[in-house]
């Protein structure tokens, strides 16, 4: 085949993995993130794709990384603990207590998703 035959893309995968997810939680949000190359004046297809069954940060939350999609409760907790522990005046039993409280202020915006990625 020479450099200037036409041949497929390869860009159209199977969805069996997504359609299950989609069938088994019928009631959860679709959340997509798109990787750093989306661009949506110029059209293109996703060579990569990958879904799973999650959980998102479902609020904004000045008191770590504004920027940040939380969809990692361990990351979000180490995040808010540095940033936390940074601005604190007290001693480290009072931080602990501090900061659980702060934590729980979190629990119920922790919404289940499915996650899907696309680049």
């Amino acid at each position: 085949m020479s450099e200037h035959e036409e041949r497929s893309t390869e860009l159209l995968y199977a969805s069996e993995e997504l359609r299950k997810l989609l069938s088994e939680n019928p009631g959860l949000p679709l959340l997509v993130f798109a990787g750093q190359y989306f661009c949506r004046d110029q059209v293109s297809a996703c060579s990569k794709i990958d879904a799973y069954k999650g959980e998102y940060l479902d609020c904004e939350h000045i008191e770590v990384y504004e920027e940040e999609d939380y969809i990692d409760k361990a990351k979000f907790e180490e995040d808010l603990y540095d940033n936390l522990y940074e601005h604190f005046d007290g001693t480290d039993e009072e931080f602990e207590v501090f900061f659980k409280k702060k934590l729980k202020k979190y629990e119920s915006y922790w919404k289940p998703a499915i996650i899907v990625f696309v680049e």
